[in-house]
């Protein structure tokens, strides 16, 4: 394995993101619908114009081995002024400094090769130390029909908290889903 870095989503990855979207693998559990592409592609060109996809509050970041994109992760910040749901709410940092995430690896070549959890733990170390540094508890909620996403995402670190059905109109709605949480103590 080679050095992982990451960086926001842009333009010169929209190829790329858009193929990984197509991939089977990724469709099966990822949110492949219209409104998130067309919001990934208004993150891409600077938020210029009002997303309806979760009011435009996601960043879409790019994760690469010695500089060849593999995978997608995206954060949201997490307040209690967002509809969230009661589960979340009660697991919210009391900073202030709580983000979601959701996570795909889009190239087929680097699945079953470690590159899950590592890239997750590296991820949360570059998000606190570029982005937020004060960021103190991560959420991320794989669909209960994914138990592989949940082992990868328990080798990073998540414990899992608790198990709830999906509401709202995003994709997933319906299905029963865990919540799984990274809690940073040395912040």
């Amino acid at each position: 394995m080679n050095k992982i870095t990451f960086e926001k989503a842009s333009t010169a990855y929209k190829e790329i993101i858009f193929s990984w979207l197509a991939e089977p693998h990724v469709q099966e559990f990822w949110d492949n619908t219209q409104g998130h592409k067309d919001d990934i592609l208004n993150f891409m060109g600077g938020r210029k114009e009002p997303s309806d996809y979760c009011d435009g509050k996601y960043i879409y970041w790019i994760a690469l081995d010695s500089g060849k994109p593999y995978a997608m992760l995206m954060t949201i910040q997490e307040t209690i002024q967002d509809n969230i749901g009661n589960l979340k709410l009660v697991h919210l940092s009391k900073t202030g400094h709580t983000y979601g995430l959701d996570y795909m690896i889009g190239n087929t070549k680097y699945i079953g090769k470690g590159y899950g959890a590592k890239t997750l733990i590296e991820f949360i170390d570059f998000f606190r130390d570029s982005f937020d540094e004060k960021a103190d508890i991560f959420l991320i909620d794989p669909a209960s029909d994914n138990p592989r996403a949940k082992r990868v995402y328990e080798k990073a670190g998540f414990k899992h908290v608790a198990d709830f059905v999906m509401g709202g109109d995003c994709s997933g709605s319906g299905k029963p889903h865990h919540l799984l949480i990274n809690k940073v103590f040395d912040v």
